[in-house]
């Protein structure tokens, strides 16, 4: 009687773990990454850089042999208070794609200009890239604000910088 009991509750674990791990596939994947306001337009974050809370990003995938680089999938997100967005990728096709993270648009007014290199973030999805975990995380994103802030000159000088970067 014991031993039945036993191979039920071992069949039961068994089902219930199938049915958590088959909640994420082995080719879903999750990117994640933030968008930030370059308060100084510096053109990388400095310590007056500001996170942006409901910015929308896209993460668009093309195939690695399109001769027209047409955007073949894509996955929108939208950030936290924190600045921080995860966008999930079901069915990652690998090494047939070349994905990459965009800006999309900025709710802060005043802080809407696409900054020009950080516009966009390449995302390696392939699944052998020796990494333990479907989780890959884009590098940060930009905006510029329209006008710096007036201690950006003091900020750039702490950083060895005389002025800041033109566009």
């Amino acid at each position: 009687m014991m031993a039945r009991w036993s191979v039920m509750i071992v069949a039961v674990m068994a089902v219930a773990a199938s049915v958590v791990v088959g909640a994420v596939r082995d080719d879903d994947f999750f990117v994640e990454g933030s968008v930030y306001c370059d308060t100084c337009r510096a053109g990388f974050v400095t310590n007056a850089t500001t996170p942006i809370a409901g910015a929308k990003v896209r993460l668009e995938c093309r195939h690695f042999m399109s001769a027209s680089g047409a955007v073949e999938r894509s996955a929108e997100g939208v950030t936290d208070a924190a600045g921080r967005y995860r966008i999930e990728l079901v069915d990652n096709r690998g090494s047939e794609e070349v994905c990459a993270v965009a800006l999309v648009s900025s709710p802060v007014v005043g802080c809407a200009e696409k900054e020009v290199g950080r516009d966009r973030a390449p995302v390696a999805l392939l699944q052998d890239a020796g990494l333990a975990t479907t989780v890959r995380r884009a590098n940060p994103l930009g905006f510029l604000k329209d006008q710096p802030l007036p201690n950006c000159g003091q900020i750039l000088s702490s950083y060895g910088l005389r002025t800041a970067p033109s566009y």
